[in-house]
């Protein structure tokens, strides 16, 4: 199997296993249509180890803002937005965390950096492997990127 489409595969039973076991949402499904635009909110995680580069989370803010009120049901409508930055770092973590665990069973060791919200720490992705996928939940449509290099296990 191709690194690519094992990563993919990671990816998507991640998003998966979120989706249905913590948020209660068993309509999600990859989509083969891109669902963020460029100046969509977006959340990235660094990953270092045997295999480096970032995880990034574009979430539209129609599908950030019902994501919100799904998890935090108490908060008021007026300060849905206020909570983005970590309703967005909260669901990267959930991702990439079970992502990351997946990792270990061919042999990667990882570490995580913390969310960024909006900020990128990989400016230059050219020297990159890339893997995208698409999702469509009951919240909305949301997109996931993950820029990778794999060094010598």
């Amino acid at each position: 199997m191709d690194k690519n489409d094992r990563y993919s595969r990671y990816i998507a039973r991640s998003v998966d296993h979120i989706f249905k076991n913590f948020i209660k949402d068993d309509t999600i499904t990859e989509v083969f249509e891109a669902q963020s635009h460029e100046n969509d909110p977006r959340v990235c995680i660094e990953l270092a180890g045997t295999i480096s580069g970032e995880i990034v989370i574009n979430i539209p803010e129609k599908t950030l803002s019902q994501l919100t009120k799904k998890i935090m049901p108490s908060v008021s409508p007026r300060a849905v937005r206020k909570h983005h930055r970590e309703i967005a770092g909260e669901i990267a973590n959930m991702i990439t965390g079970t992502f990351a665990n997946q990792l270990q069973f061919i042999k990667h060791n990882v570490r995580l950096s913390a969310p960024e919200f909006n900020e990128d720490p990989i400016a230059l992705k050219t020297f990159y492997e890339n893997v995208n996928l698409s999702f469509q939940s009951a919240f909305g449509g949301f997109d996931i990127d993950l820029y990778y290099k794999e060094s010598a296990q």
